[in-house]
Parts: C-alpha cells; sequence; structure tokens
C-alpha cells in the first residue's frame, strides 16, 4: 500500500472515531453521572477500572496507545511529529519522579504513577535532583533536566525543572510543525504555535501574578518561537496586573468567540485552550483526507482525556454536574446553553 493511501486510510478511520469522543452533548451527560463508579462504566463498560486513580491512568494510557498506532500509518515529518507527541508522556513520567525526590515510598508505588509508555525511566526513588538525571536514560530530557539543575539553585521548587522540561518539549514540537510541509502546514503550525502561547501566557499568569517570580527567571523559561515574542512577553511581565498584561496580547490570541473578559490565572489559560481547541477543529475538518486531520485529532483527543480526567476528579470529590463542566477546558468545556 503507497504512503498516501496509508494516509487516506487513517484520516478516514479517525473521522469515524471522532463522532464517538466525549464532546458537546456527549460530555454533557458524562457529567451528569453520580459518581466514578458509573463513569467506568460507561467509558468501559466490560472491564471498569474499580478506583479513580485506576481510571486516570487508563485513560492516559489508551491516548499514548491511540497515539503510538497512529504513528505506524506515516513517514518522514509527518512521523516525527506524532513521534514527540508521545514524547510528552516521557516528560510527564520524568515531572512525576521530580516531585518524588526525597519521598521515602516503595518504588512500587511510584511505578503506579508513571504512564506505561516505552521509553519511560525506571522507577527508582531518588534523594537528589543530581541523582535522577544519573537515572535517566541518555537523551533529550535527560540533557534538558540536566542543565536545569545546572542553572537553578539546590533545593529549588519543581516548578522551574518542570517548566525548562516543557519549554525546551515545546521548542522542539515547533521545530518539527515548521519542518512540515504540503497543504496541512500551516494549519497544524498554527495550533502547535497556539500550545507554545499558552505555555508562556501560564508563565505570566502564575509565575508572575501568583509566585511574584523575578522577570528575568521567567524570561528564561520563554518558548521561542510562539506569537509571543520574547520582547512581547518582557512587556508583558513589566504590566501592573494580568488584566493589563493580557491587554497587549497579539488581537489574534485576543479574539475568542463569546468569551468574557479573563479574570485571573485560570481564566486566561481557559481562553487559550478555547483557541486551542478550535484550531485542533479547524485542522481537523479543513484538511480532508491529509496530515492535518491526524495533528488536529491527536490534539482533541488530548483534550478530551484532559477533561475526563477532570471529571472523574469532580466526581470523585462530589462536586455537582454543572460545577464539573465549568472546569473543562477547551472548546468541548464551554457549556451548553
Amino acid at each position: 500500500m503507497k504512503i498516501t493511501d496509508d494516509l487516506d486510510f487513517l484520516a478516514a478511520r479517525l473521522h469515524g472515531r471522532r463522532e464517538k469522543m466525549a464532546e458537546g452533548a456527549r460530555l454533557d451527560a458524562l457529567c451528569r453521572l453520580a459518581s466514578v463508579s458509573d463513569l467506568a462504566r460507561t467509558l468501559y463498560p466490560g472491564t471498569p477500572p474499580s478506583t479513580a486513580d485506576e481510571l486516570q491512568r487508563r485513560l492516559v494510557a489508551d491516548l499514548a496507545g491511540e497515539l503510538s498506532g497512529l504513528g505506524r500509518y506515516l513517514t518522514g515529518l509527518q512521523a516525527d511529529l506524532i513521534e514527540w507527541l508521545l514524547k510528552r508522556f516521557e516528560a510527564e513520567n520524568i515531572k512525576t519522579l521530580i516531585r518524588s525526590l526525597g519521598e521515602t515510598g516503595s518504588p512500587d508505588a511510584l511505578r503506579k504513577r508513571l504512564i506505561p509508555v516505552a521509553g519511560a525511566p525506571a522507577a527508582d526513588l531518588a534523594g537528589t535532583l543530581e541523582e535522577l538525571v544519573l537515572a535517566l536514560p541518555k537523551g533529550f530530557f535527560r540533557e534538558s533536566l540536566k542543565e536545569a539543575a545546572a542553572a537553578y539553585p539546590v533545593k529549588s521548587r519543581p516548578f522551574f525543572y518542570e517548566a525548562a522540561l516543557d519549554r525546551d518539549y515545546l521548542e522542539e514540537l515547533l521545530k518539527r510543525a515548521g519542518n512540515l510541509a504540503g497543504p496541512d502546514r500551516e494549519a497544524v503550525w498554527t495550533m502547535v504555535r497556539q500550545e507554545a502561547d499558552i505555555f508562556n501566557l501560564e508563565l505570566i499568569a502564575r509565575g508572575k501574578f501568583i509566585y511574584d517570580l523575578k522577570p528575568e527567571i521567567l524570561s528564561a523559561l520563554h518558548v521561542e518561537g510562539a506569537e509571543i515574542s520574547l520582547r512581547r512577553f518582557a512587556a508583558m511581565l513589566e504590566a501592573p496586573d494580568l488584566a493589563a498584561a493580557l491587554n497587549l496580547l497579539p488581537a489574534k490570541l485576543t479574539m475568542m468567540k463569546n468569551s468574557q473578559p479573563a479574570s485571573g490565572p485560570a481564566a486566561a489559560e481557559a481562553m487559550g485552550w478555547r483557541r486551542f481547541s478550535r484550531l485542533a477543529d479547524r485542522a481537523f475538518r479543513n484538511s480532508n483526507m491529509g496530515f492535518g486531520v491526524v495533528a488536529g485529532y491527536a490534539a482533541l483527543r488530548r483534550l478530551e482525556t484532559a477533561n475526563l480526567i477532570t471529571l472523574s476528579e469532580g466526581l470523585r470529590l462530589g462536586l455537582a454536574g454543572a460545577d464539573i463542566r465549568s472546569r473543562l477546558i477547551g472548546e468541548g468545556g464551554i457549556a451548553h446553553a
């Protein structure tokens, strides 16, 4: 089978899968469920997970497995991009290990908190960041964490090391999206840039206006290549409050249909994820049968997984359905009238 035929076949399959995703009315219905058990039985009627933690691990593992399966239909630069999307799970595992530094629990308990993907680091309890760096397999993230460990003082908050991993991951993702060619390149590139801008916006909204970190520290974590340039980022860091900082955003990042002005970090980030969701949907729908379908679907599935995890947490905490619905992200997280 020719590569183009493989892509056409994959795109056709993804259109069918999209119809079954937890979006819109289907997501509304899930928010009205009474318990985590009800959600688990609805999502996995054959073998439902027994706890919220098990359900969340299964949701993430399913997403990772599905993304891995997409790569088998692709080659070249398209395969490179999907391959890098899978690296996000490796980065998340390393973040979990960073947060476990100094813990005295068992390796088995830690292992259960890691995402079961290829390249997952060994679930060994490390006492220091330096020990963790040495324990990681050689490669991109080991070097990223090694550089972060050298840049930030001993006993710095995990925030700095996790943000450095995210910055390096996103800059490589931007690079791979920028290397794409063909009619879907612009749609995919714009979507990836939006994710980088969400990260930059989070640095400002939380790093500046919650943690009160110095501008030079946050500027070092800025993702280059995003719509929010380093120069604009620096200007936003000098703003007296979040509202003033948001007024400095590029116009295309503030044009949100039916959205209200962001009143806090969570609202500002939700605004960013709504735009990301719309860009992913546009890439999916406008591509016809090209790579935009694949990249858009991968992004939408990630949002779906994040929303289902938030939903399971809300049910575990006994929150009302409307309250849970308001916490969901992306276009799927906007409450329906």
